[in-house]
């Protein structure tokens, strides 16, 4: 091979460059992305996790479940509908695990006395010591 012909072959030099730039592009888009992520982590409200359950036990009633959770303690009371309704427990109801309030349509404002059509939309919301709120139960029973 030809010394001079080695000496002025620089072919090897943009596979570096290339590189390079590739490893800079890099780094620089995932520091955007890594502040944007960590940035935005503040704005994003704690969760509490709940669970009630409602089953309709007959045409006339509908019984809702309080079934507890890890923040099952932090429950001030809770608040439910049916087909848009109030359907709220009663006053002296206390969020416990286990604990059960049913409301039936005769009697109670939210229903008439027609009785349940069996594809009822129930949606029971918590509020939590911190006053928060969120839905904790939202299906067709």
């Amino acid at each position: 091979m030809d010394k001079k012909y080695l000496e002025n072959d620089e072919c090897a030099v943009s596979p570096v460059i290339g590189v390079i730039l590739m490893v800079a592009v890099t780094v620089v888009l995932s520091s955007i992305v890594g502040s944007a992520a960590f940035g935005m982590v503040g704005n994003i409200n704690k969760m509490n996790l709940v669970v009630v359950s409602a089953q309709q036990t007959n045409s006339t009633t509908i019984e809702f479940t309080f079934m507890g959770g890890p923040d099952a303690g932090a429950v001030q009371y809770l608040n439910a509908t049916v087909d848009g309704e109030q359907a709220d427990p009663p006053a002296d109801y206390e969020p416990d695990v286990g604990s059960v309030w049913t409301h039936t349509d005769d009697g109670i404002s939210f229903h008439t006395s027609g009785g349940f059509t069996g594809r009822n939309h129930v949606v029971v919301a918590a509020t939590f010591d911190d006053g928060s709120a969120q839905v904790v139960l939202d299906t067709y029973v």
